[in-house]
């Protein structure tokens, strides 16, 4: 999926500074922050920047690329360290590994630049790759790993004059980005000039044809329609036949896709066995509608599905309207009396789909979000979207390793996407199929426990 932006023109930069010591905090690191200080200075384009320590290993230094480039969506990676000679500098390995293109012309212009200061320069193994994915690619360049040779290779040397003498390899990263189909990057040219050819040039924003104005006489776009709430016959209310006291909670529960929300009627005495707190469970009802994936048998679901690859193609409309009307039923069971802090949201299958993309974009926490068997819709834009509750609310996702349903590998890098901006966030994997197992709503019941 195409990574999310702000605005059409945001980079979305990856910073990684690869050192044992640094890592392990033998001493700071000084990498990033020359890095980060360094593309702030010189580019002029609003930036998301994600930033990554990380010890010299192969495994590590793969994995985090293939993180920043195909979960993140990083247009530009720049590397940092690992680039020499010895047995633990591993970055260019790396790199090479998950590399689709290689893009040599950067570490040869490197080790120009470089050898103009000192002779091991050729010692320098820096290079360059394109990372491709059907439908986004990035640039990761490694540079050296002293600070100083940072701003160097980036900027290239000038003269006394002030005029370039060796060109640094910054000039050629904008063009590359338009190329490969990200951003329209602009740079400070005091620090250095991004070169294009002409027909690759924009206007400046000062040379750029205003938009006209809109005229009065012009009549005013209609409002969109207020969404619709849950009709109170669809939500059925539910708390343990067996519990001796009031509930402690509630849980916004979403059934699955083609069933209905008597299928967790059994739910609230089923947490209890398990040690779970007494809840009271508010089952919302899915409307009736065609699959586009099926067409001919309506059924209950809580967005369209338009392909047999549920994360192709999706249906924005659908997924959002769907999390505004579970937000004003948030709200509709804290005005009935439970705080925020007691209610939790979760669900099974595109129910547990539905509640991680509305809990995540909540503009106050609730207690906790949980996904059993699901998936995170639109996992490309939740980077953009989360909201500062989203980041603090506690999630639990538990999935089977054998499901045949969602695959075990979506779920996985929905996982490792939410973990990546919200450090409450717990994986469970089970040895089972579409379904729920007995160990998974023991740690479910615990979950709802830890968190009242």
């Amino acid at each position: 999926m195409k990574p999310p932006r702000k605005s059409e023109n945001e980079l979305i930069l990856g910073l990684v500074s690869v050192s044992d010591r640094a890592s392990r905090g033998v001493y700071d690191d000084r990498g990033i922050p020359e890095l980060e200080a360094w593309c702030r200075k010189a580019i002029i384009n609003p930036m998301a920047v994600h930033k990554r320590l990380i010890p010299d290993e192969r495994f590590e230094i793969e994995k985090t690329l293939r993180e920043l480039v195909d979960i993140i969506g990083c247009d530009l990676v720049l590397t940092t360290g690992g680039t020499g000679p010895s047995r633990r500098d591993v970055t260019p390995e790396a790199t090479l590994a998950v590399g689709t293109r290689e893009m040599p012309g950067f570490g040869e212009q490197m080790r120009a630049i470089s050898g103009h200061f000192v002779p091991t320069a050729i010692l320098s193994r820096q290079t360059a790759v394109l990372r491709e994915t059907p439908d986004h690619a990035a640039l990761i360049i490694n540079l050296p790993g002293q600070p100083k040779a940072i701003a160097e290779t980036l900027e290239g040397l000038r003269g006394k004059d002030g005029k370039s003498v060796v060109n640094g390899i910054f000039a050629a990263v904008p063009y590359c980005i338009d190329l490969i189909g990200g951003p329209y990057v602009e740079t400070r040219e005091e620090v250095v000039r991004a070169f294009r050819p002409k027909s690759a040039q924009r206007p400046k924003p000062a040379e750029e044809k205003q938009a006209e104005p809109v005229q009065p006489s012009q009549p005013a776009k209609p409002a969109e329609p207020a969404v619709k709430p849950f009709d109170p016959k669809d939500i059925l209310m539910v708390s343990p036949r067996r519990a001796q006291n009031a509930p402690e909670a509630a849980v916004i529960w979403l059934h699955g896709m083609g069933v209905d929300n008597n299928d967790f009627a059994p739910f609230p005495d089923e947490i209890l066995d398990f040690g779970g707190p007494v809840c009271r469970f508010v089952l919302p009802n899915a409307p009736v509608r065609e699959i586009s994936a099926h067409p001919g048998y309506p059924l209950r679901a809580w967005y369209d599905v338009r392909s047999d690859k549920i994360d192709d193609n999706e249906d924005r409309a659908g997924i959002r309207e769907t999390a505004a009307r579970i937000s004003l039923l948030i709200t509709d069971v804290e005005k009935a009396g439970i705080p925020r802090s007691r209610i939790f949201l979760g669900g099974f299958s595109q129910g547990a789909a539905a509640a991680l993309y509305a809990g995540l974009r909540e503009e106050e926490p609730v207690a906790g979000i949980v996904a059993l068997s699901g998936y995170l819709p639109l996992a490309g834009t939740l980077f953009s979207e989360i909201t500062p509750a989203g980041r603090k609310t506690p999630v639990f996702m538990a999935h089977g390793l054998f499901d045949s349903v969602i695959s075990p590998l979506t779920a996985k890098r929905s996982a490792q996407v939410i973990q990546e901006i919200n450090p409450d966030f717990r994986w469970l994997p089970f040895d089972m199929d579409h379904e729920i197992c007995q160990d998974e709503l023991a740690a479910l019941a615990q979950f709802l426990r830890q968190h009242l």
